[in-house]
């Protein structure tokens, strides 16, 4: 979208360039037919009209030139503050990954020892239980 707008900027600069210039030919033109002058006269104020012309020209194109340079510096600038943001935001996942990698991993930690502790509870029950039904069988054998 942003290249259409400076192609037309471009395209409106020049066409405005080209009907400035025609229009100044022709009013060049018709001053030439209806002024009564000598040749030598009308060749002076041709001369005078062709460079008044060409510095009105010059002072588009500059003018132009210096516009283009503006909106480049600012595309520039949006540019490098668009870079900048992206890189912020990137910066802001990375370190919100870590965060939470970390807490993952303090919790699996946990996790794990609880299981072993619940696991040595289960094997010490389970130790009990097997003396106490040993006890018992003895018991049963004696009687």
């Amino acid at each position: 979208m942003g290249s259409d707008t400076e192609h037309n900027g471009g395209g409106n600069a020049s066409a405005f360039l080209t009907g400035f210039l025609m229009g100044g030919v022709i009013g060049a033109a018709i001053a030439l037919l209806k002024a009564p002058r000598s040749g030598q006269e009308t060749r002076h104020m041709l001369e005078e009209r062709v460079r008044e012309l060409e510095e009105q020209a010059r002072q588009t194109t500059e003018e132009a030139r210096a516009q283009a340079r503006q909106v480049s510096a600012q595309l520039s600038e949006s540019a490098k503050e668009l870079q900048k943001k992206a890189q912020e935001t990137v910066e802001r996942a990375q370190s919100e990954a870590r965060r939470v990698g970390e807490q993952v991993s303090e919790s699996a930690k946990k996790v794990r020892k609880e299981a072993e502790e619940t696991a040595e509870e289960a094997r010490s029950e389970a130790q009990e239980i097997g003396q106490e039904v040993a006890g018992s069988a003895e018991q049963m054998e004696a009687s």
